[in-house]
């Protein structure tokens, strides 16, 4: 018998070329693999170096901006001294008292017919000048004058508490004391009752208080005459004892 070949001539050669094509496809997805892994770390490295180099930019700045702080560190000092001196000369002048304009007030309504033995002036108590401080000094925190003088009558004294009320600036007008003597016995230093029936009249004289001063009670118990709105002051010579 003839033997025959079933086996196709071409068959070998097909498995070999499929055994082949499928080790091109392993490696073209590896070499692909890589290019992306290659990619990937290229990116991320120059965000990375972007990013350090903005750092760099930034570090650079703050030591330009400190080095500019630290050369205008004078005058900022001398801006903030100069406007504390300021702030100082104003609360200074707005804290002074015009004591001038306030003699001129007490001599401007005192009567003719009295008689003024002592003025003790004092910005607050504790502080007079020029004399001893009443009894009633302490009642306020506030610029005052204490007097002691004479009129011809109570009610003179009554109409000086009334014209001295009316002077600028005043808040309240307190009186210590309103005596006459039995006979005539004062001297012109110490005493101005100087005839029978004048009496002697002792009082203090409050005004507003300074801008930034805090007001105080009045003391208990002490007389006080409260201040009234400023009004026309009569003349000194008018009126009838």
């Amino acid at each position: 018998m003839r033997a025959v070949n079933l086996i196709p001539s071409d068959g070998p050669h097909r498995g070999g070329g499929e055994r082949a094509s499928g080790g091109t496809y392993v490696l073209l997805g590896a070499l692909a693999v890589a290019v992306a892994i290659v990619a990937v770390w290229t990116m991320t490295g120059k965000q990375v170096s972007d990013r350090e180099a903005e750092l760099a930019r930034v570090e650079r700045e703050a030591v330009t901006a400190e080095a500019r702080v630290a050369t205008l560190g004078p005058y900022t000092r001398f801006a903030a001294l100069s406007r504390n001196r300021a702030e100082t000369v104003s609360r200074i002048a707005g804290g002074r008292f015009d004591w001038a304009h306030a003699l001129r007030e007490v001599a401007r309504v005192v009567p003719e017919e009295a008689d003024l033995v002592s003025l003790t002036a004092s910005a607050a108590p504790g502080g007079a000048q020029g004399g001893e401080a009443g009894p009633l000094r302490a009642a306020l925190p506030v610029p005052a004058f204490d007097i002691v003088g004479c009129t011809s009558s109570q009610s003179r004294v009554a109409k000086l508490l009334a014209r001295l009320r009316a002077i600028d600036g005043v808040q309240r007008v307190s009186l210590s004391s309103s005596e006459k003597a039995d006979q005539a016995s004062g001297t012109a230093e110490t005493d101005c009752r100087t005839t029978e029936g004048r009496p002697q009249f002792q009082m203090t004289i409050f005004f507003r208080a300074l801008p930034g001063a805090v007001g105080a009670p009045v003391a208990p118990g002490a007389p006080v005459t409260p201040g009234a709105p400023a009004a026309p002051v009569p003349a000194a010579g008018g009126g009838t004892p």
